[in-house]
């Protein structure tokens, strides 16, 4: 018999008590509704449950009045797998990009093998003199192959660089050659032999350009550029640059040579941008060397000169006038002993002249000259029959006809001409006293013998005479020497006698110059010619605009200074400011101005200070004659006329006079240059 279990009763001390109130239930933790899994900082650190989701804080934060401290990390675990994932995502592009670059580096490799042995075929074959004709005449290598019955290599529409190069050359070069006959002809043509042609633009720069390329701009360079701004010894440069040696060639100099070359790109529509790259990644680069190299070397100076003139050209002349003055400065720090001193005094001179030209230019003082003592060109030899110039533009124009290029003769001309610009700006601004009727005519005296003692290779009267521009330049350069000595003295209190004198000569010596002018922009166009010779042209056409001139339409004359500036527009930057500066000089002469100003000016007839500082570093090209006119001696009227009796009197009747100063002013007489030497007598 089971019964049922039974508990033991209730102890009377644990007896609840009818009156005694229900015991509080024990104190439940409160718990979010909604926990994140990523907390913010503040719940991290408090190892509390957050309920937040980034960007919007948790109640928590809320609660403690900590909103704006709520912040989020990423979670390791996410960061973690959102890093595997772009790892192996750039493996497989990896992997894609060196597959691509293998196979087209086979099929380039294959391409170049089956190219030379195309070559040879040629060489051997009968169909040569066919598919030159067929390169000549600008076939595509797909249609030669086609021709030639045989299938081109798919996927690769374009040459290799050097294969490239090479067949350009060959169409050039084969020209009349009998291509069965001769097999010299196409190894020279293709440079096959050649160590240094692969080499040339990879050992001077790392702009991604051909040596076709850079050998293009470097030839435009010595040709129009180098002639007038002689910077270094083209000689000793070509020598350090073929055989790959830093002593005169350096990879600032040679950006900086590709660099100008690409202003003289600029002309063709479809290459007008891709020049613009070119010129910009040239212009880094040749910055960026040129501050590692040492600033000893002869390389340095010829680097910040020739980025002087890119400074210029750009439309940036106060920041490339400290450039020219850097390269002035530098090159009296060169170190004679470890270069030939024919290289240096080529450098050396070609700097100078060049800071007295910008400083002739601007009117103010030139940085560093060089002493007046110092014999130009002592060790230099002249040019020889090997040395020729011609008139090269694009590559075609390699077989243009060759002169004699006279350079060196005309930087020895050129350096001897700017010492007496030098001393005429000494005698305008330099601390000699004032301007007396003696220092003018003795500065005059020494153009005309400068003029006289000329060598007949570098005459341009003679119409039989070689027309280089760099020759003209010299001579363009001269005229408006003269203009400058004179010009600020038809703003003194003179004799209406004298004034028509001083006239006479400034006017004649403007016509001279700007028959010059003339005579280049028929020759070569205004599209080629360095920066500096748009100053000649904008002082000469002033002149001839301020002053009567006979026979002279001086709206025609406006017209072709617009036009010729407009031409060089492509090259050079400054050009708009320029030509808004000269336009203010014919509208204060009343004269008209042509009716397509605006397409001449390019769109832009108006250019604020600023636009004219980076042209000429002043708001005007012209003379500041308000402060030359306070240079000058209050006693020059009464000094001048005897001085300049005496002066013809002595110089041109052959009596007292030196033999260079009588053929100084026969010469002028012939060539009327100058004022009647038989009216002043009078």
């Amino acid at each position: 018999m089971s019964f049922p279990p039974i508990l033991p009763a209730p102890s009377p001390h644990n007896a609840p008590s009818p009156e005694a109130p229900p015991s509080p239930k024990g104190r439940k933790r409160r718990t979010p509704g909604h926990v994140s899994l990523n907390a913010c900082t503040a719940c991290k650190r408090a190892r509390a449950k957050c309920d937040g989701e980034d960007p919007e804080p948790c109640s928590r934060c809320v609660a403690r009045d900590m909103a704006d401290r709520c912040h989020y990390e990423v979670h390791v675990k996410t960061a973690k797998e959102e890093m595997v994932r772009r790892i192996k995502t750039l493996e497989q592009q990896n992997a894609e990009l060196l597959g691509s670059m293998e196979e087209r580096e086979r099929a380039m490799r294959e391409k170049d093998s089956w190219i030379h042995s195309f070559f040879n075929a040629l060489k051997e074959g009968e169909r040569g003199p066919e598919v030159v004709a067929m390169l000549q005449a600008g076939q595509s290598y797909e249609q030669i192959v086609e021709w030639l019955g045989q299938p081109p290599y798919a996927g690769i529409t374009h040459l290799s660089p050097s294969s490239e190069s090479r067949l350009s050359r060959m169409a050039r070069n084969a020209g009349a050659r009998d291509i069965a006959a001769s097999s010299t002809a196409y190894e020279t043509a293709m440079d096959l032999d050649s160590s240094l042609e692969g080499q040339d633009s990879v050992k001077w720069t790392t702009v991604d350009v051909t040596n076709a390329q850079s050998h293009h701009l470097m030839a435009l360079y010595f040709t129009w550029i180098h002639p007038v701004h002689m910077l270094f010894s083209e000689d000793h440069f070509m020598g350090s640059f073929q055989q790959g040696s830093n002593t005169y060639c350096s990879v600032s100099l040679f950006n900086a040579i590709c660099a100008m070359g690409c202003l003289f790109m600029m002309d063709r529509e479809n290459q007008r941008a891709s020049t613009s790259v070119l010129f910009d990644r040239f212009l880094k680069e040749a910055r960026k060397e040129v501050g590692m190299e040492d600033r000893t070397r002869p390389t340095f100076a010829s680097t910040y000169a020739v980025l002087f003139l890119i400074g210029i050209s750009s439309g940036e002349a106060r920041k490339a006038s400290a450039y020219l003055r850097l390269a002035a400065e530098s090159v009296l720090h060169v170190d004679s002993s470890k270069y030939d001193p024919a290289a240096l005094e080529i450098t050396s001179w070609g700097i100078h002249t060049l800071n007295i030209s910008w400083a002739g230019f601007t009117y103010q003082k030139p940085f560093a000259p060089v002493s007046s003592k110092v014999t130009v060109f002592k060790n230099v030899k002249f040019d020889t029959n090997q040395d020729f110039w011609q008139p090269y533009q694009y590559p075609a124009d390699v077989t243009t006809t060759k002169v004699h290029s006279h350079a060196i003769r005309t930087a020895k001309e050129l350096a001897g001409l700017n010492r007496i610009i030098m001393n005429t700006i000494n005698v305008y601004c330099g601390s000699r006293g004032p301007v007396t009727a003696q220092s003018i005519l003795k500065l005059y005296r020494k153009y005309l013998e400068w003029k006289a003692s000329l060598p007949s290779i570098l005459d341009i009267d003679d119409e039989g005479s070689q027309k280089l521009p760099h020759v003209y330049f010299l001579h363009a350069y001269y005229h408006v020497a003269l203009c400058q000595l004179f010009q600020p003295l038809l703003y003194h209190g003179f004799s209406e006698a004298t004034l028509d004198h001083i006239r006479s000569i400034t006017v004649q010596t403007a016509q001279d110059g700007f028959k010059i002018l003339q005579s280049y922009q028929e020759s070569w166009s205004c599209r080629y010619q360095v920066p500096l010779q748009l100053f000649c042209l904008v002082h000469i056409c002033d002149a001839l605009v301020r002053f009567d001139t006979p026979g002279v339409d001086k709206s025609e004359l406006a017209e072709f200074c617009l036009k010729g500036l407009h031409e060089a527009a492509p090259s050079f930057s400054f050009v708009g400011p320029l030509q808004f500066m000269f336009l203010q000089t014919v509208r204060e002469q009343g004269v008209a101005t042509p009716a397509n100003l605006h397409e001449l000016m390019g769109g832009q007839t108006h250019y604020g200070p600023e636009d004219l500082l980076d042209a000429c570093e002043r708001v005007t090209y012209s003379q500041p004659i308000e402060i030359l006119l306070q240079r000058i001696d209050p006693g020059i009227s009464a000094d001048f006329e005897p001085e300049w009796q005496e002066f013809i009197e002595s110089h041109g009747s052959g009596g007292e006079g030196s033999n260079d100063d009588a053929k100084a002013v026969n010469s002028l007489q012939q060539a009327s240059r100058s004022m009647q030497i038989g009216s002043f007598v009078n």
